[in-house]
């Protein structure tokens, strides 16, 4: 580009000495005076961004309290403030690791490390311009997702822009992966490895390999990178995105737990933490990641009613077996965060999505009576708009014991994921599916095998006891089962029976019974009688 003279140009620091020492150098290396626009807060700045275009955004990280430059950045392209040839630099005066593996990870069109003179601000806003008005129809397709049409531009643009090659190579790979097309993305990368040595050819490479079943050689390229770059975020993600692939989940938690010390204030991927700790039934980590993602994201545009309705969500599930006084305490804390939800002028159009909320509540709080009623009430109209409700119903359903109805949800829960996202977001959706899934599955034949034993073999009433006591603790929900282990101890205890967890399981058996059973099939089973047994066997004990 031979002239800056027309851009638009917008600083963003809160110190002024640095904003007048900025738009000197600007108007030294060719930008117009009237033409550079200031503010201090990134509020301001997304307020001005919201009132005209700008060529060229220069924003401090650190802008005191509130959102930080990072924030900014993400926070202009999720509103679509910056155009296709808007080049946003980072400038910051930290120099460490840290600092700069976060800029880094959030790819702007570069960063600037104070203190920095006129010749290199030049260089850099120069090369940055010149890179996004020749590419900037590549991050368009990037930002939309339009993969086919990207990796049909990539070979239209090379001849032109002979050096960009690589960034164009870049692009393509991604492109490619995204397409699932990895056989022509080995080739890729392998081309670009044998010019230059760049690691995130190699990472690619990897990728490819592992998706092409060459998973010992892809996991191999990774660890010999991170053994010379620990602390390297971008080599964390990579490594936790193999092993997703290899579904090694918890190392692929333990990747992403790392990156997260080296580099603090990622929401995204405080978020697939959580994902994937729900994934694997850590739901006190899981809620631990999701109220680090709601403070970061406090501010920002991400601070929804979809984001607080998962962070209620997220505490019903840490619920699931945890000790009763944190229960209550934790049930209570959904209870309020639900009326702050209910209060809200959109909660009217997310009332399928709130009654599934309500279900839940009642299932922890042994109404379960309720917990159905509201169950098939989202059943019957099943209008929910995105993975997290599916993936919650889909959960309730499993637990609760309606097999069938799990199985009509899983396509359907399947189809929501969203292709169309954050690489890593999706990977954790898909992670979360395939787990309940396979859960799912699990139980069903250990059930089934369960049942075959119980056919093929002659068993005292203690054996067969146990056996339905082991059967109730894993499916507690199962009416019949309830029913049976009643009419067993309606006959007699067992000789040394632990009597407080019979009656623990008693007590379980006949809440179930009594609130999912109608009258007609209580009476039928005589059942009142049969407690009323189990009852006078523990007086006479």
């Amino acid at each position: 580009m031979k002239s800056f003279s027309h851009l638009r140009v917008l600083i963003v620091d809160d110190a002024s000495i640095v904003v007048v020492t900025l738009k000197s150098m600007l108007i030294k290396i060719g930008f117009n005076d009237r033409l550079i626009h200031y503010c201090s807060t990134a509020r301001a700045s997304i307020q001005h961004a919201r009132q005209e275009p700008y060529d060229l955004i220069l924003c401090d990280y650190n802008l005191g309290r509130g959102m930080n430059g990072k924030q900014v950045f993400e926070e202009m392209k999720h509103l679509g403030l910056l155009h296709e040839k808007s080049v946003f630099i980072l400038i910051t005066g930290e120099s460490s690791a840290t600092v700069v593996h976060s800029i880094v990870e959030l790819k702007p069109d570069d960063y600037l490390l104070k203190p920095f003179n006129v010749m290199s601000l030049k260089e850099r806003v120069t090369s940055a311009i010149n890179r996004k008005h020749a590419l900037y129809q590549l991050y368009k397709m990037q930002t939309q997702h339009q993969f086919e049409e990207g990796l049909e531009l990539c070979d239209e643009l090379l001849p032109f822009y002979p050096e960009y090659q690589f960034t164009i190579a870049r692009f393509k790979g991604e492109f490619l992966n995204r397409l699932q097309l990895h056989d022509e993305s080995k080739q890729l990368y392998e081309s670009i490895l044998e010019r230059k040595n760049y690691d995130w050819a190699t990472i690619g490479l990897a990728n490819s390999l592992m998706h092409l079943g060459e998973k010992k050689t892809a996991q191999g390229m990774i660890n010999k990178l991170l053994a010379s770059k620990p602390n390297s975020t971008v080599l964390r993600t990579a490594a936790a995105n193999l092993s997703l692939i290899n579904n090694e989940i918890p190392t692929a938690i333990r990747h992403f737990e790392l990156a997260s010390k080296i580099v603090r204030g990622n929401s995204e991927r405080e978020l697939v933490i959580c994902n994937l700790c729900l994934s694997v039934g850590d739901y006190q980590s899981a809620l631990e990641r999701y109220r680090i993602y709601m403070e970061i994201n406090k501010e920002t545009y991400r601070n929804t009613i979809f984001a607080k309705i998962n962070l209620i969500r997220v505490i019903l599930f840490s619920c699931y077996n945890c000790v009763p006084e944190l229960k209550v305490s934790r049930l209570n804390e959904a209870k309020s965060l639900y009326s702050q939800v209910m209060s809200m002028k959109e909660a009217a159009k997310l009332q399928v999505e709130l009654d599934l909320i309500l279900a839940h509540i009642a299932l922890e709080e042994q109404q379960y009576r309720l917990a159905i009623s509201k169950l098939n009430q989202v059943h019957r109209q099943l209008e929910l708009a995105h993975f997290y409700p599916f993936n919650q119903f889909a959960w309730l359903l499993n637990h609760m014991n309606f097999d069938t109805e799990f199985s009509k949800l899983i396509p359907k829960c399947s189809d929501i994921i969203q292709r169309k996202q954050s690489e890593n977001v999706y990977a954790s959706q898909v992670t979360m599916f395939n787990q309940l899934q396979q859960t799912n599955n699990e139980k069903l034949q250990w059930l089934e095998s369960k049942h075959k034993y119980i056919q093929a073999n002659k068993m005292t009433l203690t054996e067969l006891l146990k056996i339905y006591i082991e059967i109730n603790n894993r499916c507690p929900f199962l009416q019949s089962v309830c029913l049976s282990i009643i009419k067993l101890l309606a006959k007699r205890l067992p000789r040394d029976a632990d009597i407080n967890m019979l009656k623990r399981v008693v007590t379980q058996c006949d809440t179930v019974i009594r609130q999912l059973m109608d009258a007609d099939e209580l009476e039928k089973a005589n059942y009142q009688l049969l407690y009323n047994s189990i009852v006078d066997n523990w007086d006479n004990i």
